[in-house]
């Protein structure tokens, strides 16, 4: 794309994320301009339109991702809908940002990240965690080798949320593990470049009894042979929200990472102890500005189909560990 056209993003799914997040960071951004948008009932698209000054709200997804007036397109549909339209959008040569979750199964995954692939279209995994600059600044030190080998990680993301509605009371596409839950596994190997081989888990409500979950807890093996734990909650309203990293030759703390106007990265080792502090920036008006420049050739931080449709096989692990209580493989 040119240097100077704005990309012209049609939005589906005008749920809180698109509302509250994404589409003001699309409107504060000079590199991006939204045409189009489509909400679960014309109402809805109105009163989104009306908003954000949306020229246009086609009657349909097929209407929507054929107008040639569109360069890219922000799915944020329920969570069980990603891989139709994905497969639509990839059909349609539509440039895409999907919300997490990517997709519910790993094979849904595989054929979304192929199909996009397959018809030369970018794709990228709203997982806006990543543009956090103290979590960018806490992967390069462990890329640098500072910490030496990785022994332990552990990472936590907590809230106290209103009362789930509507798809959100379905356990088999939501829960605080598909809320949350897929950030922190996807965090967690971005950061330490190793992926999860072998995880354990548990959940409250349990999923087993059919509840969507307000809390779990993922202890897994990395693929360099050291653990990682990832922890969220809806249930505690001040929790830690802190990465600690413990390796070999030194360790990295940061303070919380929510709720906070500053992030500051701790690294403790034989020499003592050195501490850097960050300003919160705005982590969804950064995403957008990534997707914009991964359309002029710039490749960013957010994760594509193949990082994605890892972290859908390690959640899909972390599923059956729950429903079996077992230790299980990710495969």
């Amino acid at each position: 794309m040119s240097e100077t056209k704005p990309v012209r993003w049609g939005i589906v799914g005008l749920g809180w994320a698109a509302a509250d997040f994404v589409a003001p960071a699309m409107v504060n951004s000079p590199g991006s301009e939204i045409v189009a948008c489509l909400g679960s009932s014309p109402e809805k698209s109105k009163a989104f339109a009306e908003r954000f000054k949306v020229p246009r709200t086609p009657g349909d997804l097929h209407a929507l991702l054929n107008d040639p007036d569109i360069d890219a397109v922000y799915i944020a549909l329920p969570n069980a809908i990603h891989h139709q339209a994905v497969l639509a959008g990839a059909k349609a040569k539509k440039h895409m940002l999907c919300e997490k979750p990517f997709a519910m199964h790993a094979a849904e995954a595989r054929e979304m990240a192929d199909a996009c692939k397959q018809a030369g279209v970018i794709l990228r995994i709203a997982h806006q965690i990543r543009m956090d600059n103290a979590v960018t600044r806490a992967r390069e030190i462990v890329h640098s080798g500072q910490l030496g080998k990785i022994v332990s990680m552990s990472l936590e993301r907590t809230s106290a949320m209103p009362p789930r509605k509507t798809w959100r009371l379905d356990n088999a596409q939501s829960g605080v593990m598909y809320d949350v839950g897929v950030h922190l596994i996807d965090l967690v190997q971005w950061i330490s470049g190793q992926k999860f081989v072998e995880v354990s888990a548990f959940t409250n409500p349990d999923r087993r009894d059919g509840h969507a979950d307000d809390s779990f807890n993922v202890l897994g093996r990395l693929s360099g042979g050291g653990h990682a734990q990832v922890r969220a909650t809806r249930e505690v309203p001040h929790g830690e929200n802190n990465l600690v990293i413990e390796g070999s030759e030194a360790t990295l703390v940061t303070s919380p990472l929510r709720w906070v106007t500053e992030h500051v990265i701790t690294v403790r080792g034989k020499n003592g102890a050195t501490v850097e502090r960050f300003p919160v920036n705005p982590a969804y008006e950064f995403e957008v500005r990534s997707f914009e420049a991964e359309l002029r050739g710039k490749r960013g931080n957010l994760p594509d189909g193949e990082d994605a449709a890892y972290t859908v096989a390690v959640t899909n692990a972390v599923l059956k560990a729950i429903d079996e209580r077992r230790i299980v493989a990710v495969g």
